[in-house]
């Protein structure tokens, strides 16, 4: 079947459809993938995936924040102790919109960006993306010490 510009691919596999909007396909899903860094950091890779799951071979543009709540609303209570950035190589930090909270970021080409956290405290935060165009968020599960080096 073919795609449709402005609209939904029909599936083909039996997984949901694509949203396309002029021509190019939009981020539906966000991957978290967490890991133990280095000394009290935790690295949160983030992909940013197609209707099907697979994953956007295309840099993505999104809003990431720290929550306190599961359902990602409102900012984190709790400022990390160290930096909430991009890993060396991984990604853009486009800009800090609350410090140690709220960035605008941009993936790679692959549509992956690792956030690195770095707190001591080893704090249990819920990673929140916000789909392009969709507005809406998708939510990590929550942050257990074990998650951080």
């Amino acid at each position: 079947m073919s795609n449709v510009l402005n609209g939904n691919e029909q599936p083909q596999d039996g997984n949901d459809n694509a949203v396309f909007l002029e021509g190019s396909l939009v981020p539906q899903r966000i991957l978290y993938s967490i890991a133990a860094g280095g000394a009290n950091v935790c690295e949160v890779t983030l992909t940013a995936q197609d209707g099907h799951g697979k994953a956007m071979a295309v840099p993505v543009n999104l809003k990431l924040w720290l929550s306190d709540a599961a359902t990602g609303v409102g900012l984190t209570a709790t400022s990390a102790s160290g930096t909430v950035q991009v890993k060396t190589a991984s990604g853009a930090d486009f800009g800090i919109l609350t410090a140690k909270k709220a960035l605008e970021v941009q993936t790679l080409a692959d549509g992956t960006y690792i956030l690195e956290i770095t707190d001591s405290a080893k704090t249990g935060f819920y990673i929140c993306a916000e789909l392009p165009l969709a507005g809406l968020a998708v939510v990590s599960r929550v942050l257990v010490s074990g998650d951080y080096g």
